[in-house]
């Protein structure tokens, strides 16, 4: 019996539809502005400096399969400014570090909200389970709240808030935790081979892999992940969301016709 779906965010519910420096320029800007307010004046090859630094530190730790809290993101930057970190200078910082996705939202991916709305409809548990890289999870529930979301979702774990990414098994473990769910009747749907297909498998949990957005991770996060030959076969495959309920509905055993093949 399948009675608990998870969900991927980035390339599975939204996208953006362009993949370059805007958020990054964006990002730096404000928090050049918001630290001229506090009496700082900051060059912008200070600030590439500082980005490059927090980059370099935020990728080791990620390459671990672990993650950090904002707050850590926001003292990186300051010391890769060469600035005293302080907690009000962090406050000053925190909105125009964090809160630069706001400025460029994502869009939903097509059929996302009827495919939410359609599962919790039917009694299944609905949980999110998202790396978060730059933008915390409170500001992603800012994105989701706004399509009106966040109420399809029982729980949501974002990994700056348990500090462990996908493909850890533990954010799985965490998210399995937070939702009272066990893995053999959990299925997670996420676009990346290994961070949402094994990583799900290696916690006992079926997947289902989003193919539409697949090519995506490459251009922008795959230097942050290594598979080190860990890979495995996803449970069913599908190039389009409205697909997702007919799959869960094959690897329940119910086979409904035009079920996406396994």
């Amino acid at each position: 019996m399948i009675d608990t779906v998870t969900f991927d965010v980035w390339n599975t519910l939204v996208v953006h539809e362009f993949y370059d420096d805007r958020l990054k320029l964006h990002r730096i800007s404000s928090i050049m502005e918001a630290l001229r307010a506090e009496g700082y004046v900051i060059t912008g090859e200070q600030m590439d400096a500082a980005y490059d630094y927090t980059e370099a530190s935020l990728a080791a730790v990620w390459k671990s399969e672990r993650d950090v809290g904002n707050d850590t993101h926001l003292a990186l930057f300051l010391e890769g400014l060469g600035l005293d970190v302080s907690d009000a200078l962090i406050d000053a910082i925190r909105e125009p570090y964090s809160h630069a996705l706001l400025h460029f939202r994502p869009k939903l991916v097509d059929g996302a909200a009827e495919l939410l709305v359609g599962l919790k409809r039917q009694g299944y548990r609905i949980g999110l389970i998202s790396n978060t890289g730059r933008t915390p999870g409170r500001t992603m529930r800012k994105v989701l709240d706004g399509y009106g979301l966040t109420k399809c979702f029982d729980a949501m774990t974002f990994s700056d808030e348990v500090c462990y990414i996908k493909p850890n098994p533990r954010i799985f473990a965490l998210a399995l935790d937070s939702l009272r769910a066990k893995p053999e009747s959990t299925v997670h749907v996420g676009d990346n081979p290994l961070l949402d297909v094994y990583g799900a498998r290696a916690c006992g949990i079926g997947a289902i892999l989003f193919t539409k957005y697949m090519d995506r991770f490459e251009q922008y996060a795959s230097k942050y992940y290594s598979a080190n030959g860990r890979q495995c076969e996803p449970d069913c495959r599908v190039d389009a969301l409205p697909l997702v309920e007919k799959a869960l509905a094959r690897l329940a055993g119910r086979h409904l016709p035009g079920s996406p093949e396994k």
